[in-house]
């Protein structure tokens, strides 16, 4: 099927080439005294084939790249395959040959995903490179000063190189640099270039990632938020699983010829209980129960980081308080006293095994 700039563009030629034809016969026809008006016709019809052809045409067919790139990603499933095809995505909707995909995590840029259009050996060890040297978004720092603004910057290779972020390892010189922001806030950028080609970029294609990462967040928000509600639903499984599974004790048990006192809402030591998740609370900081939360499904360290946006090294120090304020050995361990701890309020015992750290 063709696309609506296609049919916009015939249609445009179509009448053009129809006035040109009426014009050169009014030019044949006319008074010499009429042809300076007839020239002037001719002249306007140029500016605006001009500015048709130039200008709304390429943009409606950048609009349309874009868009397509942007369904193309919203059919993903995790949020690991959204990193990944990223840049991908954002090469083709702005025809860039070159796409760096970072999220910033406290202040520093770390590279994330990395698209080489036609060397992907290339861009894998480019990547490696790029992860080890995270940028201070610090003063003068380009991308410092876009995260700022948070607007998208067309950075040129006569402005100084030792300013542009990661622009030592990818030998940047013309440049698109356009920030990912979600809720008011830079949590990411696509950086861009057109290294191969050597075409100038220019505001129509800065404007097309813009465009691009705008939807990028919106799609990256949605399926974060998709996996969330993925989790709340396997844990609410099992509660239900256990409250089931408790109801058929109570009601199975054996019966003796004994009183059964009612108790009340207290302990032995006639205080109220704590519930799991406030003793959790206590023990753990709130990003050490996020930690936590995403670690109990199984992933990865990888995984967690980039849900939390933030560096795996972060995560592996969280991960270690964690383990030590459970007093767990592994991940599996830990995993056991949380869902003991959450499902069961009533278990003392294992209450008493946690500390403050």
């Amino acid at each position: 099927t063709r696309s609506a700039a296609e049919t916009m563009l015939d249609a445009h030629r179509a009448v053009a080439t129809a006035l040109d034809q009426e014009l050169d016969r009014l030019r044949a026809t006319s008074a010499p005294a009429d042809r300076p008006s007839a020239d002037s016709v001719i002249e306007l019809q140029a500016m605006a084939r001009s500015l048709t052809e130039g200008i709304a045409i390429p943009r409606l067919q950048a609009s349309e790249r874009v868009r397509a790139a942007l369904e193309r990603l919203a059919g993903l499933g995790p949020v690991s395959e959204l990193l990944d095809r990223g840049p991908i995505e954002a090469s083709e909707a702005a025809q860039l040959d070159r796409t760096l995909l970072s999220r910033v995590n406290d202040g520093w840029l770390v590279a994330e995903a990395l698209h080489h259009r036609g060397e992907p050996t290339s861009a894998t060890a480019t990547l490696e490179r790029l992860r080890s040297a995270p940028v201070r978004l610090d003063y003068p720092v380009i991308e410092g000063e876009v995260m700022r603004r948070r607007h998208p910057l067309i950075v040129r290779a006569t402005d100084d190189p030792t300013r542009s972020a990661h622009g030592d390892v990818m030998g940047w010189r013309d440049y698109l640099a356009a920030p990912v922001v979600l809720d008011g806030r830079v949590i990411g950028f696509f950086q861009g270039d057109r290294l191969a080609s050597g075409e100038r970029l220019e505001t129509i294609d800065r404007d097309a990632l813009w465009q691009f990462t705008q939807g990028f967040a919106e799609v990256f928000e949605r399926a974060v938020l998709r996996r969330r509600l993925r989790i709340q639903r396997e844990e609410l499984r099992q509660v239900a699983s256990w409250a089931d599974a408790r109801t058929s004790e109570l009601s199975d048990r054996a019966i003796d010829l004994a009183i059964e006192r009612e108790t009340g809402p207290t302990d032995r030591r006639g205080r109220p209980p704590e519930s799991p998740d406030f003793r959790l609370r206590e023990l753990l900081t709130r990003r050490e129960l996020e930690v936590l939360e995403h670690l109990v499904t199984g992933e990865t360290n990888a995984a967690i980081a980039r849900d939390l946006v933030v560096s795996e090294g972060t995560v592996k120090f969280h991960v270690k308080n964690v383990l030590r304020k459970l007093h767990a050995s592994n991940r599996a361990e830990a995993t056991s006293r949380y869902l003991r701890l959450t499902l069961r309020p009533n278990e003392a015992s294992d209450a008493r095994g946690l500390d403050r750290g």
